[in-house]
């Protein structure tokens, strides 16, 4: 059990197994771009199947795949946005739209840049969710 319990972080998921954790990551391909809540699906479904909790951290890991997975598909545009612009700003063209779109998503992204911050702390530890793992033995 202890194993399971790395420095306050939930690594329950490792209990899953190379199939059940392939099942979720298609439950998180297929719902992380629709309109619904792909982290509950990560737990809804193990709970409907009689499956551990995975944990925040199989979570967080699964959404950074996902996130991988889109700008790789978007890399064009990706690319298009950041070299459009640094070239705006370069030039001095404020107004240029890859550069208005980059502003934009700076304060877009805050909240949940800020979200993460304050609840770091609650969300990375296993408040007793692994049984035997213990305060102690973080």
């Amino acid at each position: 059990m202890a194993g399971q319990c790395a420095a306050g972080i939930d690594t329950g998921f490792v209990t899953l197994g190379y199939a059940k954790v392939a099942i979720l990551g298609v439950v998180q391909g297929i719902t992380e771009l629709l309109p619904i809540s792909s982290t509950a699906h990560m737990r809804v479904v193990p709970a409907l199947l009689g499956w551990r909790d995975p944990g925040s951290a199989f979570s967080a890991a699964m959404q950074l795949a996902a996130l991988a997975t889109v700008i790789s598909y978007f890399w064009q545009d990706v690319r298009r946005l950041v070299l459009g612009s640094g070239s705006a700003i370069v030039r001095r063209q404020f107004a240029d739209p890859n550069l208005r779109l980059a502003i934009w998503i700076a304060p877009a992204t805050a909240p949940i840049v800020l979200a993460g911050a304050f609840l770091s702390n609650s969300l990375n530890t296993t408040s007793g969710s692994i049984p035997g793992c213990s305060l102690s033995e973080q």
